[in-house]
């Protein structure tokens, strides 16, 4: 099965952290509950906790879609222009993944996985 991989990486400076991720974590549950949303998570980096990676998968194209013009998307995206800047903000649209071709070639990768 495909499917869609969006990644958003955040520098935030350290007097707005607290509050971007207060912001970001109520929006999750009802992000994940979008038709079409396979995975939406939030990843705190371990060696700079002011760097932060969002990662949705989705279905469709459509799906996608449909959430960056969703409400929840709206706030998520207003939170984070208004506390991480515009310069914080890297947001990457991956291509299509094939799961199965993907998890095999990864499984390749670590002993006595093959």
């Amino acid at each position: 099965m495909n499917v869609i991989v969006n990644t958003t990486r955040i520098k935030v400076p350290t007097e707005n952290r607290q509050e971007l991720f207060q912001t970001i974590f109520p929006l999750l549950e009802p992000i994940r509950s979008e038709q079409g949303c396979r995975a939406f998570g939030c990843y705190v980096d371990v060696v700079d906790e002011n760097s932060a990676v969002l990662i949705s998968e989705w279905e469709t194209e459509e799906a996608l879609e449909r959430y960056l013009c969703s409400p929840d998307c709206a706030v998520l995206f207003g939170a984070i222009s208004i506390l991480a800047g515009p310069s914080g903000v890297d947001f990457n649209l991956l291509r299509y993944v094939d799961q199965n071709e993907t998890g095999q070639r990864a499984r390749r990768l670590i002993p006595g996985k093959e």
